[in-house]
């Protein structure tokens, strides 16, 4: 256990590290989903936030001190700025500051707390979708068609994410898969992460 919650140079090389491969999956599954309107916009939040989670529990666990979610999270609104989404650094950079409260007595050390966090991010993690409807609309389609989305694409994501009834599926779907993905990374942890001498 470490005895102090400053981060190492080893402890940031390790965040780095494992926030790439997370952003990689969340990459790797939009462009599988991408195939699919329906896929691509209702339910690959959700795949991302599942596939992720176990990620996210060893990345916590290992580094075992405060501050990795907001890094995390940080990190993952600057590629989105890089792409041309702006908004969402600030976003994302207050999703990682809610998960580090939750986190904030000795979290690492609580699979409990891990899930409420990254449950509470799947939940959030829906700002991807909705912001752009709600507030960046111009700055969303410009973007959009920009890198090559055709309209009826555009047309599609409109209609899902203005529906009350897909809406509330979106989100109930998308908190789900962070939670089943949240009690699979607590299971790697305890039964394979902590024997193969990764924490």
């Amino acid at each position: 256990m470490n005895k102090t919650n400053k981060l190492s140079v080893k402890d940031v090389v390790t965040t780095v590290l494992l926030t790439v491969l997370m952003i990689f999956i969340q990459l790797a599954v939009n462009m599988i989903c991408m195939t699919n309107d329906f896929v691509s916009m209702v339910l690959s939040v959700g795949f991302t936030m599942l596939l992720c989670a176990p990620v996210y529990f060893l990345m916590v666990s290992r580094v075992h001190k405060r501050f990795v979610t907001l890094i995390y999270m940080t990190i993952l609104g600057l590629v989105f700025m890089i792409m041309g989404n702006w908004y969402l650094l600030p976003y994302y950079m207050a999703v990682g500051t809610i998960c580090e409260i939750i986190l904030w007595r000795n979290g690492w050390e609580s699979k409990k707390k891990m899930t409420a966090a990254w449950t509470v991010s799947s939940l959030l993690y829906n700002g991807v979708n909705l912001l752009p409807i709600w507030f960046f609309w111009d700055t969303y389609e410009a973007f959009a068609l920009s890198s090559g989305m055709e309209q009826s694409y555009i047309d599609s994501f409109v209609q899902y994410y203005t529906s009350a009834g897909w809406l509330v599926f979106i989100i109930l779907f998308t908190v789900g898969c962070g939670f089943v993905g949240s009690l699979i990374g607590g299971r790697l942890i305890h039964k394979h992460f902590k024997k193969a001498g990764v924490l």
